[in-house]
């Protein structure tokens, strides 16, 4: 009997990041997507804030949480002559210009193509040649009014170096939620 290709474990170099609701002025997209993508992206992080308490009557401390946070994240993608997009966003926040909050959705996808999908009513409603390059989304977070933090231009100025010039912008979501998208059962 063949395993099932939802237990396979998921690759790192599978993945999209894009805003969920556009936005009222140019460009719509705070991050040029659907077009533009990313090199990379940190994972998403929650880290929990614990008190240690020590009790008089017991020698082991308790602990208890106090709250937590999220991490932020940070999205690099080489730089084009074309695209300011991050830096519009980052401008835009600091001078007030545009509510900056905006909702971002990473997208994790499996190794699996829809034109493979093990689930054939997905696979009906997508019946052109496009499907042989899309993958099965596996994971999700949405990232909850995330707002930019930092903006670096670019990878810094090297006369001796040819490679690819990468910006960086760094978000800090509010909260994160994460789907599971994909059941194996």
């Amino acid at each position: 009997m063949a395993r099932n290709r939802l237990l396979d474990f998921m690759q790192t170099h599978k993945f999209w990041l894009f805003d969920v609701v556009p936005s009222l002025s140019p460009p719509f997209w705070v991050l040029g997507t659907p077009f533009l993508g990313f090199s990379s992206i940190t994972a998403p992080q929650y880290t929990a804030e614990v008190d240690n308490i020590k009790q008089i009557n017991s020698m082991f401390r308790k602990y208890a949480y106090s709250g937590g946070q999220v991490d932020p994240i940070v999205l690099t993608r080489g730089v084009r002559g074309f695209d300011d997009t991050m830096w519009e966003w980052m401008y835009r926040a600091i001078t007030g210009l545009e509510v900056t909050n905006r909702h971002l959705l990473l997208l994790h996808f499996t190794n699996i193509r829809l034109s493979d999908s093990p689930f054939p009513n997905v696979a009906e409603g997508f019946q052109f040649p496009m499907t042989a390059g899309i993958f099965l989304p596996g994971k999700a977070w949405l990232l909850w009014n995330s707002i930019p933090i930092r903006y670096k231009a670019g990878s810094d100025f090297d006369g001796k170096s040819g490679e690819v010039s990468l910006a960086e912008l760094e978000v800090q979501p509010e909260a994160i939620t994460e789907f599971t998208l994909l059941d194996p059962v």
